[in-house]
């Protein structure tokens, strides 16, 4: 498992290093490429006046054309002739090239008169798109290497790694959907809708960018090159020579000069006679001696590209058909493959529709990189942005005008913090922020103003972290009439004491002289209204016109990849394992004790409901443990009836991640990532569980103890597998499990029986997480108080070494 996640990590961190360094220069590929897919078409299309001229009379015959044209060019020797059948088309007559080039001009003629009618428009442009498309215009170092070309090379070398850990990266749970390669959800914003058409286009021309960047490496490194010659043929690699015709060489100078060294007509005559019309066009070359036969190198029509070249070779003196060798495909297939690079890279190999796929595909080249930078460049604000949240007032000011306190249950109410700091600051106000647990008499006895932001846990209790506080400071009295200070309650209606805790610190602080600055605020589950009147308070004070409204964090749109009974037969109400997939998968971030918050779609009041997470950012997919719950009329709940039985597999989920700082796991400088971890839990508490199991599993560390509780061993043992495999292999060095309904009791009663063992642990400083429903944390935390006593669990919550995600 560890191998197979750190080789995910290390293929998204290439993919996207490379995807900056390289998607520049394959855009720029990919666009030249496409000009030149139909780069003749469009040049004769731009010269009508060239490649076309007004039938009149008989066309002249090959010898009589080259006559002609030698008056017009007498410097010149012409090499080859190209003719089409239609009677309105021009010759092209290729004349050999000077001195120390590789080829000759490419001249149109008209067939009737033989006037040179010049080149055809756009040669120099595809010229040089061609230069840019192969060496990106850089030019010849003198020891002949081009330093264009290696680039080039590399960024191919690159596409080929991006099409392949691409479909790694994105693989789905069920790869036989159709729907998860290739739909793309145009509803979808943001950069969402940028990871969609990444991905899924993507997928779409994979296989086209393949097949361009293995056949398009043969141009740039000769080391390739050999060796496909020797897979696709056994044997080393050899120079091939130019077919001549139509784009190409003759390969040889003829004697004399510009006129021929025997008579082209009689060649001529027998190949149109013998072809009877059935050619694309023909190019005859001009042999080397007037001893060789006159070579046709001609294309018929129903050739897929024009370099399946057919060959008939005559005797010009006699008249005689010395060879006639039509095309047929090179055997076996590797010969036919290798010769064929050139047409497999262009697409010509699958006739048209193959270059409109590749042209079409190479277009697209841009839209990767720049999706690629939109989504580098929204993961780094993100992370700018977090960033400044908390070095804008990272620094504590000892002569700060406000101390901004949190007491924190689930991250909200930190957040707010630093939010509300950053007000203070933009008024320029020194602001610090503290966290409840840090302050003690002397502190409040000396501070200038201080804001609250204070969570309830639970029925009416502090947060863990302010228990501390709660049970020193709030039975006390102290001389507090200089203080003023401002209280935002953050809790939940649907308990009876709702935001308790903010109540009792606030009745504690006027009972000791202190003065509020305005009435207390409460929020109810994340209200937003109540926040923003928070931060308009907040601007009061601070002095400052406007902030930007507080905002909860956006919904994302994920995917219902798959659901799964756990407990098929149990006489409690089903459990499954939920498996949702984010549309951003590497640019979603959770870590073990985070929560996924789901917007149920059944409900036009669509309110959220919680999660515990389950599984790692490595593992691709978010799973989530779900019970269903029923109301007093045997209805499905909102949240747990949208995940297991309403919303379909495959469909559309909105949901956001919620850190959860008081469940991770403790920094290394307090118990450390390597302490012992105590993991107590029953039913689907198993899921905040099981995601620090992964954590630590990854990490190889040792020292680990399940505790778990539900109602039948033989259909409630959830993950049983997994743990089982983890039990055997020694990286749960302890599992008990306890089953209520075979009357075993409960996880309170098995930590009662486990006492001498619990303190060994602890003695060893472990960490104790506890996950699971209300009743069974207050059963939990009842027993180790029992135990333990106040004093040894209070230090346990000082020292960030129990943690509990209870609901």
């Amino acid at each position: 498992m560890t191998w197979g996640v750190n080789v995910r990590n290390g293929l998204f961190q290439i993919h996207w290093f490379l995807g900056i360094t390289a998607g520049i220069v394959l855009a720029v590929v990919g666009v030249t490429g496409a000009l030149m897919s139909f780069e003749r078409a469009i040049m004769e299309q731009i010269s009508p006046d060239i490649v076309r001229v007004q039938v009149s009379g008989e066309r002249l015959t090959p010898d009589a054309i080259i006559e002609r044209f030698s008056v017009h060019r007498p410097d010149t020797r012409v090499e080859q002739i190209t003719l089409w059948p239609e009677a309105d088309r021009s010759a092209l007559i290729r004349i050999a090239p000077p001195a120390g080039e590789r080829r000759g001009d490419a001249i149109y003629v008209n067939p009737y008169s033989g006037e040179p009618l010049g080149k055809i428009h756009g040669e120099q442009f595809f010229r040089t798109v061609r230069s840019l498309h192969r060496w990106l215009l850089i030019p010849f170092e003198q020891d002949g290497i081009n330093v264009g070309r290696q680039i080039t090379g590399f960024c191919a070398l690159a596409l080929v790694f991006f099409a392949l850990s691409g479909l790694y990266l994105r693989w789905p749970r069920r790869p036989l959907n159709w729907r998860n390669w290739f739909r793309i959800d145009f509803s979808l914003k943001g950069r969402n809708f940028y990871w969609a058409l990444h991905s899924v286009i993507g997928t779409w021309v994979l296989v086209v960018y393949l097949l361009l960047a293995l056949t398009g490496l043969s141009w740039s490194y000769t080391w390739y090159k050999n060796g496909l010659s020797q897979i696709l043929t056994g044997e080393p690699m050899q120079e091939r020579r130019g077919p001549g015709g139509f784009g190409g060489g003759s390969g040889g100078r003829p004697d004399g000069g510009g006129m021929p060294a025997v008579s082209l007509d009689q060649a001529w005559a027998i190949f149109v006679s013998k072809a009877d019309g059935n050619f694309k066009f023909a190019s005859i070359s001009q042999p080397r001696s007037s001893k060789e036969p006159v070579i046709v190198n001609y294309v018929t029509p129903d050739a897929t590209n024009d370099r399946q070249r057919s060959v008939m070779s005559i005797d010009a003196h006699t008249g005689e058909v010395v060879a006639d060798e039509p095309y047929k495909p090179i055997e076996p297939l590797g010969k036919r493959i290798f010769q064929g690079l050139y047409e497999l890279h262009t697409g010509e190999w699958f006739g048209t529709p193959g270059i409109v796929i590749n042209m079409i595909a190479s277009l697209l080249m841009p839209l990767f990189t720049i999706t690629g930078f939109l989504l580098y460049f929204d993961r780094r604000k993100k992370k700018k942005q977090n960033r400044q949240s908390a070095a804008a007032v990272a620094s504590v000011h000892t002569d700060a005008d406000y101390w901004v306190v949190y007491g924190s249950q689930t991250g909200t109410a930190e957040q707010l913090a630093w939010n509300t700091a950053t007000i203070l600051q933009s008024g320029g106000l020194k602001a610090s922020v503290k966290n409840i647990a840090t302050l003690d008499k002397d502190a409040l006895t000396t501070a200038p103003t201080i804001l609250f932001l204070l969570s309830t846990f639970g029925e009416g209790e502090a947060p863990d972290a302010a228990r501390g506080f709660a049970r020193k400071l709030l039975k006390t009295t102290l001389p507090l009439a200089s203080l003023q200070f401002a209280i935002l309650g953050l809790g939940d209606k649907r308990y009876a004491d709702y935001c308790a805790f903010a109540a009792a610190v606030e009745r504690w602080l006027l009972a000791n002289g202190a003065q509020p600055l305005f009435e207390r605020i409460n929020v109810n589950n994340g209200d937003v209204q109540a926040i923003q009147q928070w931060q308009q308070q907040i601007a009061y004070l601070s002095g400052v016109a406007s902030v930007t409204a507080w905002a909860a964090p956006e919904y994302e749109d994920w995917t219902l990849q798959s659901r799964q009974l756990l407990n098929e037969g149990s006489l409690g109400a089903p459990i499954y394992r939920v498996s949702l997939q984010p549309a951003r998968p590497g640019n979603t971030p959770w870590q073990a004790g985070d929560i996924l918050e789901i917007q149920p779609h059944n409900d036009p009041a669509l309110p959220h409901r919680e999660y515990s997470i389950a599984s790692l950012p490595t593992d691709g997919v978010v799973d989530l443990v779900v019970r269903q719950a029923f109301n007093e009329q045997g209805q499905l709940g909102l949240g747990s009836g949208w995940l297991t039985a309403f919303a379909t597999e495959q469909q559309r989920v909105r949901a956001r991640i919620r850190n959860n700082p008081s469940f991770h796991a403790p920094e290394q400088s307090s118990a450390g990532l390597q302490a012992p971890c105590i993991l107590i839990g029953a039913g689907t508490g198993i899921a905040g569980l099981r995601a620090h199991l992964h954590q630590r599993y990854l990490k190889d560390q040792t020292g680990n103890w399940l505790i778990f509780g539900e109602r039948q061993r033989h259909c409630d043992r959830l993950f049983a597998q997994e743990l089982d495999a983890w039990r055997q292999s020694g990286f749960l060095n302890e599992l008990d499990e306890v089953y209520s309904r075979d009357g075993e009791g409960y996880v309170q009663d098995l930590l009662k029986t486990r006492q001498q063992q619990l303190g060994e642990w602890l003695d060893r400083g472990a960490v104790i997480y506890v996950c699971g429903g209300m009743a069974m944390g207050a059963g939990v935390h009842q027993a180790l108080l029992d135990i333990l006593g106040e004093h040894e669990l209070q230090q346990l919550i000082d020292t960030n070494r129990y943690k509990r995600d209870v609901y």
